[in-house]
């Protein structure tokens, strides 16, 4: 089994907009930097989800597509482990907006209250290594 991966991808851009309670958060994420590529079952850690906070909406935007991957999985998790219930299989070898799917439950909240990590996994037999994507969430706190 491969490696986990828990840190923020090497070259990436992450930027916060906060108006009033809602939050809107993106990360950008190169693949083609050998330090963010992801082979297969492997998980990277994109985001801190703070205790409390509900997770409105998350689409992942892809800028270069990557031919060999057709499931991604994007989700919270308090370990590193993989999560599907934000976007469930996306297919990143296409350009374009990738939300929803199957198992994707969002909004979302963080389990009990614990603090999570917005968590990225390459589902693919394929190493993600020429995909250029950018993951956005929506928050707010909990009611």
């Amino acid at each position: 089994m491969a490696a986990t991966i828990d840190n923020r991808p090497t070259s990436s851009l992450a930027s916060n907009l906060h108006t009033g309670i809602l939050q809107w958060r993106e990360v950008d994420v190169d693949f083609t930097v050998a330090a963010n590529q992801l082979a297969n079952a492997e998980t990277m850690s994109l985001l801190d989800i703070a205790a409390g906070e509900v997770v409105l909406a998350a689409f992942i935007d892809v800028d270069t597509a990557d031919a060999d991957i057709t499931d991604v999985d994007l989700g919270l998790s308090s370990d590193g482990t993989t999560d599907d219930t934000l976007v469930d299989g996306a297919d990143i070898s296409s350009t374009g907006i990738k939300s929803g799917g199957t198992n994707a439950v969002a909004p979302n909240y963080t389990a009990a209250g614990a603090a999570m990590q917005l968590v990225l996994t390459n589902n693919d037999a394929q190493t993600i290594d020429a995909a250029v994507i950018k993951v956005s969430v929506l928050t707010a706190p909990a009611a």
